[in-house]
C-alpha cells in the first residue's frame, strides 16, 4: 500500500471529528498529511528512512507551533492494508476527541516539579535516584526546561520520563555535548554520573538508551562524553551505541516503544539492548 492511500482513508475516517473540532486539511504530500483550525494543528508524518508513522499534534497552528508526538507506528508497505489504516485513523480519532474537544488551559505554576530522593540516602544505598529525581535534577540544571517537564505531568497526570526526553530533553544534552564549553559539559555529566550509578534500572535506561543512546555512536559526540563519563556508565554506554549508530529492526522498536500504561513496571530498555548484542555476537 502506498503512503498516499493510507493518507486519503485517514482523511475520510477523520472527515466527522475534523468537522466537529472545526479542523481541515491544511497540506499533503509524500511525507505528510496536516489539519489545522482554531484548536491547533496535527499531522501524520511518516519517515521513509525508518518506516515509521508518527501521529503529532500541537495546541496552536502557528508558524512556530511546538509538536508533540503522541503516538508511533510502524508502516510495511508490502503488508500494511486498509484495515491497518482505518485502525490508525481510529486510534487518531479517540485521540482528538480526547485532546481538543474539552481542552482547559493549564496554570503549570500549581503543577509541582517531581521531587528527588536524597543524595545522602541515594549514596548511602537505602533509596535509589528514580526518573521523578532525574526530572527534579534535570530542571534544577536547566530552568527554562522546567516548564516541559510540567507540562509533561499536567497531560498524562505524571512524569513519563521516555516522552519527555524523546520530545525535548535529549536533544539538549546532545546540543550540550556537541556545543557546550568544558564548564556546562562537567555539570551536565556530573549529575548524570551521578543519578545513574546510584539509580533504579529505570533511570539507567533512561539516561543509557533514550538520552545517551542519542549520540548513535557519532565519533565526535563519543570523545567528547568519554572525557566526562564515569567508568561505571561509560561501558553500558558504548555498548548502547554500537547498537542505536545502526538503522536495523532494533533501532526501529526503539525509536518506536510499545505505549506507556501508568503503573505498570516496564521491561528495561537498556538490559533488553544489551542482551540482544550479547545474543548477536
Amino acid at each position: 500500500m502506498e503512503i498516499s492511500e493510507v493518507f486519503r482513508i485517514i482523511e475520510k475516517q477523520l472527515e466527522s471529528v475534523n468537522a466537529e473540532l472545526g479542523f481541515r486539511k491544511e497540506s499533503e504530500d509524500d511525507k505528510a498529511i496536516t489539519f489545522s483550525g482554531e484548536k491547533g494543528i496535527y499531522r501524520v508524518v511518516y519517515d521513509a528512512g525508518t518506516s515509521i508513522m508518527a501521529f503529532e499534534c500541537a495546541y496552536d497552528n502557528s508558524e512556530n507551533a511546538e509538536f508533540n508526538t503522541l503516538s508511533r507506528s510502524l508502516f510495511d508497505t508490502e503488508s500494511y492494508n486498509d484495515r491497518d489504516a482505518k485502525s490508525l485513523a481510529n486510534e487518531i480519532n479517540d485521540e482528538l476527541a480526547s485532546l481538543f474537544k474539552s481542552r482547559k488551559k493549564v496554570d503549570l505554576e500549581k503543577v509541582k516539579m517531581p521531587k528527588a530522593v536524597s543524595r545522602t540516602k541515594a549514596k548511602n544505598g537505602v533509596i535509589s535516584y528514580d526518573t521523578d529525581s532525574l526530572a527534579n535534577r534535570f530542571g534544577a540544571l536547566y530552568p527554562d526546561m522546567k516548564d516541559r517537564v510540567k507540562e509533561n505531568i499536567a497531560k498524562y497526570g505524571e512524569f513519563l520520563p521516555e516522552t519527555f526526553f524523546i520530545e525535548v530533553g535529549s536533544a539538549r544534552v546532545i546540543d550540550v555535548i556537541a556545543n557546550g564549553s568544558d564548564t556546562e559539559c562537567k555539570k551536565l555529566f556530573k549529575m548524570l554520573n551521578e543519578v545513574y550509578e546510584d539509580g533504579t534500572n529505570e533511570v539507567q535506561d533512561i539516561i543509557g538508551v533514550t538520552i545517551l543512546g542519542e549520540m548513535k555512536n557519532d565519533p565526535k559526540l563519543m570523545e567528547t562524553a568519554d572525557k566526562y563519563m564515569s567508568d561505571y556508565m561509560s561501558g553500558p554506554v558504548h555498548e548502547i551505541n554500537k547498537i542505536t549508530g545502526k538503522n536495523n529492526s532494533l533501532t526501529k522498536k526503539l525509536k518506536n516503544p510499545p505505549a506507556y500504561k501508568p503503573k505498570k513496571k516496564k521491561a528495561g530498555m537498556l538490559q533488553n539492548a544489551l542482551n540482544s548484542q550479547n545474543t548477536n555476537r
